[in-house]
């Protein structure tokens, strides 16, 4: 979606938009010179607008809650992986790798 349509959707004004954009609060895709946005760039304004009006967040904890949450989205993209390749190997391997991770988590 363009600016337009991000603002729209997102209740944005196009000041608030500049700033959080320079912040790196939001990160779209410049493409041929146009800024591209999705629908994770609508539910992160959204975000960061109720951490600013609801929660009270100040503009200097915004960027650590955001990167708190990317932290957080990427573990689970590396927990899926893990999944994924745990899940094609033969059940003896999975019973193994279930059982020292159990292991490890007693020790």
């Amino acid at each position: 979606m363009d600016a337009r349509e991000f603002q729209a959707r997102s209740d944005l004004n196009p000041g608030t938009l500049e700033i959080w954009l320079e912040s790196g609060w939001l990160r779209p895709t410049l493409r041929e010179g146009v800024w591209h946005y999705f629908e994770i760039d609508v539910a992160r304004a959204q975000l960061i607008g109720d951490l600013q009006h609801d929660l009270g967040i100040n503009d200097d904890g915004i960027p650590v809650v955001l990167d708190l949450i990317d932290q957080v989205g990427g573990l689970r993209h590396v927990l899926q992986a893990i999944v994924r390749a745990l899940g094609a190997q033969p059940d003896l391997v999975r019973r193994e790798i279930v059982e020292a991770c159990a292991a490890q988590g007693r020790a």
